[in-house]
């Protein structure tokens, strides 16, 4: 630098520089964290459907119809499509394990 104010202005503009560094050296941070917790949540979201599957079957298997305990209307409509539904998948599951 010939004079002050050229002096000035690489200090100012070395200033900038190390600001700039350091902001992409932040960004590649942020960017690091965001592909790590994208690839964590991937990874739980895979092990919550395969545990909600698995509590699905666990309870296709269980063979009560009235499970939690309340009082029901056992001549209604609904509950009686259930009760052909359950006898109908208990008699394929025997013919399943039966060949």
């Amino acid at each position: 630098p010939e004079n002050d104010v050229e002096c000035a202005y690489q200090d100012a503009l070395q200033l900038s520089l190390a600001c700039e560094n350091q902001a992409k050296a932040e960004l590649v941070g942020m960017h690091s964290t965001v592909i790590l917790q994208s690839l964590f949540c991937g990874r739980l979201s895979s092990q919550l459907t395969a545990q909600e599957e698995k509590q699905k079957e666990q309870k296709k298997r269980k063979g009560k119809l009235v499970g939690n305990g309340l009082p029901r209307l056992l001549t209604g409509d609904e509950f009686y499509s259930q009760v052909v539904e359950f006898k109908k998948s208990a008699a394929d599951e025997e013919l399943e394990h039966k060949r």
